[in-house]
């Protein structure tokens, strides 16, 4: 039985890091960017876009070549042009350098500086130079058509994560200064979620990766271009697995698993108390978690502890019932989750059953039967009943040990419960070790009415029985029984 897998905030673990280093070279170049270069692109009046003359765009495209090559950037150009001349500080000199704009069959387009036949120098994308035109309006952005948007190249890399998705708003969130080096980008798509995509930096070769907006929900990634309505509504049929009569109206990212093979999402309903569910990392149900036992994964936030606590009492007394164990539920516990069978291993206290009831429940979903005992057979094994307490086990076995051996003066100080009886079905095998030294091994009937086939201590161990007392000076009474 496992208990409730550990998780992490995927917000946590996916930390966004500064911007800082990519713009500062934007900025240095972009700064300096001479648009008066010769046959370069002039600005139609009317409209201020500029126009480019097919003469420098022809030549420029035969010289990017190299400069793609000694940047190790994969990209095949589909066009190309020099947008003038920089000039930028190297080592505290200046340095001087010819600027090109480079569109790629796929991947981002980007700028990039030629210094010599032998010497680029660090190359941009036309995202990142649009994330500092939004503070820099001095700086340079991206001219050619298949740049325009800055984002358009973006269209065909979302399609295997949000297929359909015909985006109309993008930006640079951040780029890593570590390995893995990646872009991370926020894609907005018309008339539903978008998401967020880690693409490899120029040069690099990191895997992209997706992430779903509701993920990132009040991170340093948190999306701009999706509503929280849009977010949730991929996530309304997994809802509808675990409860179709949930009329969800919120819900959240809670955490992943820490072996990272699923996620977990709360749910809120406008007209009953809501749960939680947990997935597949496609979002696949697995399970779901009544809000009354999520502590383990820090409780929920859209339904009220004591409303939730209410309406999982009356399903799981229903479920008992249902299983063949009356059983009006006034507590109960989850003590942990066996993940192969999807059962949660749960005590309940009830007057319907003096001796406490604890087993395994299946989660909605689940195939499997529910399979329940009292804390009498629990504590054989897994001794996990606290609802029914010890003591209280104890005292039953004192009141039947009287009965079994009257005159004995045993008053029970410890019991060991040894296992269910191979003969009789529920019946426990039991070693009772009284305050003075007397000890017995019996057989505590399924009714729990009655300690049968009593035997001291001391006849098992003559007799050569294959149960023997254990308890630490059991049957050591100095009188013989």
């Amino acid at each position: 039985m496992n208990l409730f897998p550990k998780f992490t905030r995927i917000a946590e673990r996916a930390k966004t890091v500064a911007i800082a280093l990519s713009l500062a070279v934007i900025a240095g170049v972009g700064a300096n960017a001479a648009y008066a270069a010769p046959k370069k692109a002039e600005p139609v009046a009317a409209t201020g876009e500029f126009k480019i003359d097919p003469a420098v765009q022809a030549k420029s495209l035969t010289e990017v070549g190299p400069m793609i090559a000694l940047a190790k950037i994969n990209c095949e150009p589909v066009d190309a042009y020099l947008m003038g001349g920089t000039e930028f500080d190297k080592n505290g000199a200046k340095v001087k350098g010819q600027l090109y704009e480079v569109a790629c069959k796929t991947g981002p387009g980007f700028v990039i500086t030629s210094v010599s036949p032998t010497e680029v120098g660090q190359a941009f994308t036309c995202s990142l130079a649009a994330k500092l035109q939004e503070t820099r309006k001095d700086s340079i952005l991206c001219l050619l058509p298949e740049n325009k948007p800055h984002y358009k190249w973006l269209q065909s890399v979302v399609q295997p994560f949000i297929p359909g998705c015909e985006i109309n708003n993008a930006r640079v969130i951040g780029s890593t200064s570590t390995a893995p080096l990646i872009d991370r980008y926020e894609v907005g798509c018309a008339g539903h979620a978008g998401g967020v995509l880690d693409y490899a930096q120029l040069g690099q070769t990191a895997p992209t990766e997706f992430k779903s907006c509701i993920l990132l929900e009040g991170s340093n990634s948190a999306c701009q271009y999706t509503t929280k309505e849009q977010m949730m509504e991929p996530l309304k049929a997994v809802a509808k697995v675990a409860d179709a009569d949930c009329q969800v109206n919120n819900a959240r990212f809670v955490g992943v698993t820490t072996a990272g093979d699923g996620y977990y999402y709360e749910f809120g309903c406008a007209n009953k108390p809501g749960f939680i569910v947990a997935t597949k990392v496609d979002n696949t149900f697995e399970r779901s978690v009544p809000c009354a036992s999520a502590a383990g994964l820090g409780g929920c936030k859209f339904t009220d502890a004591g409303a939730a606590m209410a309406d999982a009492k009356g399903a799981f007394s229903a479920q008992l019932a249902k299983g063949g164990f009356p059983c009006t539920v006034e507590d109960y516990n989850v003590v942990g989750t066996q993940e192969q069978t999807k059962r949660d291993y749960i005590e309940f206290k009830c007057k319907e059953q003096p001796w406490g009831l604890i087993g395994f429940v299946p989660q909605t979903g689940s195939k499997s039967a529910l399979k329940a005992y009292d804390c009498f057979m629990d504590a054989t094994v897994r001794k996990s009943c606290t609802l029914t307490t010890t003591t209280t086990l104890t005292a039953q076995v004192d009141k039947l040990i009287k009965i079994a051996q009257p005159g004995k003066d045993c008053d029970v100080g410890e019991v060991r419960y040894i296992g269910e009886s191979d003969s009789v079905e529920n019946a426990v095998l039991v070693e009772v070790a009284c305050k003075n030294k007397r000890g017995y091994l019996g057989v505590l009937s399924p009714d729990r009415n009655k300690l049968t086939d009593s035997v001291p201590c001391k006849i098992a161990k003559a007799h050569k029985d294959p149960i023997q007392c254990e308890i630490k000076d059991n049957g050591t009474y100095a009188s013989a029984d």
